[in-house]
């Protein structure tokens, strides 16, 4: 399999992608495994638990959980080229569950960030379900946060749905917004703290892979 890189600027954004990453047998595998096992999927903001099935949600997706050590393995060692070739190097001590995402008939994802890197993010271990970022009820995110995010996407035949980050340019002081054009097979890595969406879809359904790195808080 024939991989291959594009740094930041290329893409003019924070973000990484790797192309041809994910083999498009792999991702036609995946979409067939997971597409009629989804439900809808919810956004965190604070303490606050907002489904999509809500008017005015901020995502409309659904998601199922994916468990696959090939896809794991993958992903791991994609994060581990990626974190060196962007400059990042960050401390990445292990990785969350795997999220199969859905989006068709207008899914969306408005801008929003994964997490932050911080102390005051540092995940403490509950044993309910977390009722934020800053819990976690498995042991090995335990003293964690998420530092890098990964968007793995497994089709490219429909329309919409384009994938958008958002940053702070200093020279001149401006914010910017970038637009990223994957094809399938490629994988997105950025700061889990980086602005992101996915625009509606108008035609089709949008497949992807989205997994994030943790690691100790940033200081």
């Amino acid at each position: 399999m024939h991989t291959s890189f594009r740094n930041q600027e290329y893409n003019k954004s924070p973000a990484f992608v790797i192309h041809n990453a994910f083999v498009k047998e792999h991702c036609e595998q995946l979409i067939e495994l997971y597409k009629d096992k989804t439900h809808s999927a919810k956004h965190q903001e604070g303490d606050k638990i907002v489904s999509s099935e809500e008017e005015n949600s901020p995502r409309k997706s659904e998601i199922c959980w994916v468990n696959d050590e090939a896809t794991y393995r993958r992903c791991w060692e994609m994060m581990k080229v990626a974190n060196h070739m962007a400059g990042w190097n960050m401390d990445i001590t292990t990785q969350e569950q795997l999220q199969f995402t859905k989006y068709e008939g207008e899914g969306k994802y408005d801008w929003h960030v994964d997490g932050y890197s911080d102390q005051i993010a540092n995940r403490r271990f509950g044993f309910d379900s977390p009722k934020n970022l800053r819990e976690t009820n498995a042991a090995n995110l335990i003293d964690t946060t998420r530092k890098l995010s990964c968007s793995v996407l497994l089709n490219d035949n429909f329309s919409g749905g384009e994938f958008d980050t958002a940053y702070l340019d200093v020279d001149p002081l401006e914010l910017k917004k970038q637009e990223i054009k994957p094809k399938q097979g490629d994988m997105i890595f950025f700061p889990s703290y980086l602005p992101h969406r996915v625009r509606p879809v108008r035609v089709g359904t949008r497949y992807s892979l989205v997994l994030w790195f943790a690691g100790p808080p940033l200081t």
